[in-house]
């Protein structure tokens, strides 16, 4: 289109007059526009939909020169039909594109929700946190119950509605919410803090420990944390560079 617009011109059947061949021009700078913002911008479906819109214009134009600038009409369906196909791979590698980065799920700014009330003055402790994970309720409820608790008894306290399942926004698996009242009082959480044994403390360390089991099988180790997610060790500990273990 831009070395030879000419020589293309006469290939797909189309009069070679001077207008045409700034069509073309113009095309095939619009073209190299396309191939570089798919290369260069990191969302690539960007680049595929202006590109899948370009097909489009090509053929309006295509249509357009079969009915004003025909030269071969045979070539010039021949060149319709392959635009035709390109449109069409374009757009579903696009749909394909944006599938994949998640723009048809919801982001959940339209949720709608009541935060845990304030703690009143002389109340016992009190543990309130939520944390997402990749997969379905059925699957976490009973993930939860066969998970080696320290912090808590699972059954008693999904009983007592102290643990709640919801689906989380956008299609991104399940939230796992806990509101615990621990029989440890304010003052002694308040103090088991400074060896990272505070209810709330273990209760975020066991559900990091969860969350990490039940969406890749394994629990992530390290030289900072090689018991796991602990705030215990990083409190007490001497911290290193978190480097894999060796078998």
């Amino acid at each position: 289109m831009l070395a030879a617009p000419r020589r293309f011109l006469r290939t797909i059947g189309v009069q070679d007059d001077g207008r045409a061949v700034a069509w073309v021009v113009a095309v095939g700078v619009r073209e190299q526009i396309a191939m570089l913002n798919i290369i260069a911008n990191r969302q690539r479906r960007i680049g595929v939909w202006s590109r899948a819109a370009g097909d489009a214009l090509d053929l309006a134009l295509l249509v357009g020169a079969y009915r004003l600038r025909a030269r071969d009409k045979a070539r010039l369906r021949g060149a319709m039909t392959l635009a035709g196909a390109l449109f069409a791979v374009d757009l579903v590698t696009a749909a394909r594109l944006s599938r994949a980065d998640g723009t048809d799920l919801r982001d959940g700014s339209e949720s709608t929700g009541v935060g845990a009330p304030a703690d009143e003055p002389g109340e016992p402790a009190r543990v309130c946190t939520a944390v997402t994970i990749r997969r379905g309720e059925d699957d976490l409820r009973r993930a939860f119950r066969e998970f080696d608790w320290s912090a808590f008894d699972a059954a008693a306290l999904e009983e007592r509605g102290e643990a709640r399942f919801v689906q989380a926004p956008g299609g991104r698996g399940t939230e796992l919410h806990i509101d615990h009242h621990p029989e440890t009082g304010r003052v002694l959480a308040a103090a088991a803090k400074i060896t990272g044994k505070a209810p709330d403390q273990r209760i975020s360390d066991e559900l990091r420990r969860f969350k990490c089991l039940v969406e890749t099988g394994v629990l992530a180790r390290s030289e900072t944390s090689p018991e796991g997610p602990s705030a215990a060790h990083q409190i007490l500990h001497k911290l290193h560079p978190a480097q894999p273990q060796e078998a």
